[in-house]
Order: C-alpha cells, then sequence, then structure tokens
C-alpha cells in the first residue's frame, strides 16, 4: 500500500525555497521602496527650489519691468538672520560660512500726482502738494489730503519704532545728484541720475495730514546726493533735501519695499512685503513647516555692473578688487577710487544672477543602503566651493543648486538707483 504525502525532508526543501523567494520578494520591495523615496526627495527638492527661484526672480523682474517706476534696492551680503537681514555686509574675500544674502527691493511709482482729474491716479505728489511744515529735525511733512480718504484707514501709517515705519520717496526732477565726485552734472549730465531718497517716517497725524521723519542719519534709507553717509540729520535736511524739494518739479509718493532672506535655522525662504512688517514663510512648498518641504541652504545674488568700457564689474563675489570684483556695494565705492577701470553704480546693474541651495528633508536611503554620499557643492556668490561634510550642511542629505539670470530690461533709463 503506498501513502500519499511528504517526507521531512521535502518539506524542508519547500520551506527553504519559499524563504527564498520571499526573501528575494522583501529585498526587491525594499530597495523598490528605497528608491521611491529617493525619487520622492529629488522631485521635492527639484519643486523647492525651482518654485522659490521663479518667485523671487519674477518679482525681480516685474520690478524693473514696469514702466513709471523708479526703484534702488539694498543688498547685504551675507545678511541672512533668524530675525532677517544682518545690518552689516561680510567683508570676507571668499569663505565656506558666509550666511545666506539678503535683498530689499524698494519701488514708488513715479506717475502719481501727473493727472489728478484721473480716478486711477489718486496719489498727487508735485510740488505745492507734499510742502516742509518743520525743518527741524525732526522734518515734518505735509502730505496731500487724497493720502487719507474719507472713511477710510489713512494709506500711510506710522510707527513709533523708526525701524519699522512706513517709507516715503522723493525725486526732484531738476536737480542732477552722482555718488561719484569724480564726475560732473554739468560737463556730463547722461552720468548723473535725478536726485532721490528713501526716508523712514515715524508718525502720522491724520487729522494735519502731518508725517514726521525719524531723527537721526538712519531714516535715510537710501540716497543719491552724496557718495558717503551723511554725519547727521541736519546736514541732508538743509544742505540737500530743502534745496531740492523747494524746485517748481519735485515728486513723493509712498514706497514700497520687498525683503527676502533665508532663515538659517529653519531653512525658510522669507518675505516682508514693507518696513512695518513681519518677515513670512512662503507659502506652499517653500514653507519648512510643512512635512513634506524641501530646506533652502543658501541664497546668493551676484550683481553684473555695466562699465564704460564695455567689460562687467561684479557685486557679490570674493574681493578681486584688480579683476572689478567686490563682496557688496560699499566695498565697490571705496575700491574705485583707486581702480578707475571698475567705475560703475547700482545704476549700471544689466544683469542679476540668482543662486539658491535646497536640501532635502530628509536623509533619504539608497538601494545598498546606504546614504547620499558626499556631495561638493561648487562656488556660489561669495561662497567657496565646499562638501556636505560642511558643518552648515549635512552629510547623508540630497543637494540640488538652482540659478537663473534675472535681465533687468528697464535699469538704463531708471531715475535712481
Amino acid at each position: 500500500m503506498n501513502n500519499k504525502g511528504f517526507t521531512l525532508i521535502e518539506l524542508l526543501i519547500v520551506v527553504a525555497i519559499f524563504s527564498l523567494i520571499l526573501t528575494g520578494l522583501t529585498i526587491a520591495f525594499i530597495q523598490q521602496q528605497r528608491l521611491s523615496n529617493f525619487t520622492q526627495e529629488a522631485i521635492d527638492v527639484d519643486q523647492t527650489g525651482r518654485t522659490a527661484l521663479d518667485y523671487i526672480a519674477s518679482i525681480i523682474r516685474n520690478t524693473t519691468a514696469r514702466q513709471g517706476k523708479t526703484f534702488s534696492l539694498d543688498f547685504v551680503n551675507g545678511g541672512s538672520l533668524p530675525t532677517g537681514c544682518a545690518t552689516e555686509d561680510t567683508d570676507d574675500a571668499g569663505t565656506v560660512d558666509s550666511p545666506p544674502d539678503c535683498l530689499t527691493i524698494f519701488t514708488w511709482d513715479i506717475t502719481r500726482g501727473e493727472d489728478r482729474s484721473n480716478p486711477l491716479l489718486p496719489f498727487p505728489s508735485i510740488s505745492g502738494i507734499v510742502s516742509v511744515v518743520s525743518a527741524g529735525p525732526p522734518l515734518v511733512l505735509n502730505l496731500p489730503p487724497e493720502w487719507f480718504p474719507s472713511g477710510k484707514p489713512p494709506l500711510l501709517e506710522g510707527d513709533e519704532d523708526c525701524e519699522n515705519g512706513d517709507l516715503l520717496g522723493f525725486r526732484s526732477r531738476i536737480n542732477l545728484c552722482t555718488p561719484d565726485s569724480t564726475v560732473s552734472c554739468v560737463a556730463t549730465p547722461n552720468l548723473c541720475t535725478e536726485c532721490a531718497t528713501i526716508l523712514r517716517v515715524k508718525t502720522v497725524d491724520s487729522a494735519t495730514r502731518q508725517a514726521t521723519i525719524c531723527d537721526g542719519v538712519d531714516a535715510i534709507l537710501e540716497q543719491n546726493f552724496q557718495e558717503d553717509d551723511f554725519a547727521d540729520m541736519n546736514t541732508f535736511i538743509n544742505n540737500f533735501f530743502l534745496p531740492s524739494i523747494a524746485t517748481l518739479s519735485n515728486e513723493m509718493t509712498i514706497v514700497q519695499a520687498q525683503t527676502f532672506t533665508i532663515d538659517p535655522a529653519d531653512r525658510q525662504l522669507l518675505l516682508r512685503q514693507n518696513e512695518a512688517g513681519n518677515f513670512q514663510p512662503i507659502s506652499g512648498p517653500l514653507d519648512a513647516n510643512n512635512p513634506d518641504a524641501s530646506g533652502i541652504v543658501d541664497l546668493q545674488f551676484v550683481f553684473n555692473l555695466q562699465r564704460a568700457d564695455g567689460g562687467m564689474t561684479k557685486v557679490g563675489v570674493p574681493l578681486d578688487a584688480a579683476n572689478c570684483r567686490f563682496p557688496n556695494f560699499h566695498k565697490l565705492e571705496n575700491e574705485i577710487e583707486g581702480n578707475p577701470m571698475c567705475r560703475s553704480s547700482e545704476k549700471d546693474i544689466r544683469t542679476v544672477e540668482i543662486y539658491l541651495l535646497v536640501r532635502s528633508r530628509v536623509r533619504p536611503t539608497l538601494v545598498q543602503g546606504k546614504f547620499t554620499p558626499l556631495q561638493s557643492v561648487p562656488a556660489i556668490g561669495d561662497v567657496l566651493e565646499r562638501n556636505t561634510n560642511h558643518a552648515s550642511l549635512g552629510e547623508g542629505f540630497m543637494y540640488r543648486l538652482f540659478s537663473t539670470v534675472v535681465y533687468i530690461r528697464n535699469m538704463a533709463r531708471e531715475e535712481f538707483g
């Protein structure tokens, strides 16, 4: 009689075969899962980098391309702090430890006041509408009634903190200024720009429509009356501002400010819409509080300035004055006296290079079970080449470098840069 069934040895062989198959399937599944996670991290990094880069580039491009706009910028090399922008540039001639850059773009509408009968232009700012109440200091200005619409909050609101006050932009259409003492505005007016300044407002009295400018030279955010900063507010007001505003052709209007910076701790791209506002993370895929978001490690700007000889002066790179390369605009202003070949100014900007270094949210595991290997990050801006084992980066994470160039289409005709 034949007894049908499996022997112990046969069962052990079958179990071993099934174990090998299951082990293979498990390994394949784990590798596939790792590959999927790695691919997803790469997509997140790519999405974060491209979105942030396009956002910054569009703001700069739109600001500089709009007709009837005057704009200025405040570039702080190595200026990103958890609380916003630093007050001073880093003057290091190339380092791997320079913090991300910070950029503020100031814009105001120079067409306001040209046609007060037009409801689309309700901001008259021509001479006689904006007048001086007190030369001070502090400087007190009388503002147009149209800036205080009935039944609505005033369009200009002061703040007791001068660091966070609203901004006024002034421009004289007659007086020409140049920060370069070697240029004569009489002999070569084409090399000069119309005198202009941006001032911080301390308080605004809605009843009298009077604005008090913050006392102290810190109230002067931007100016092109002279090359150096003013020693005191009294000199600025009486020797420069009052003679200009007394002319029959000048303008003053509200200035908007947009500031980009990086929070090094949270690796967030932050934006402040005006001086009185707070820095806020960009919503969506750029928000580091989003568990699926990648982080921005570094932000660098490089400005290419057109020279009279046809060459380019670069700002935002390691100092190399002999080849017209400077870490910031202050270095450029201090060095060009001894190197006239590099002579340029902010109004000569032709292109802006933007660099973003983005890091993955987690340390993705490769198929082999190892983390992403050591990577080399090329030099960007004023930051030298570095490896991802540097303390500010982090080994094992995935890094991508994104860059673009914004052409300043309208800079050649801007009155104040």
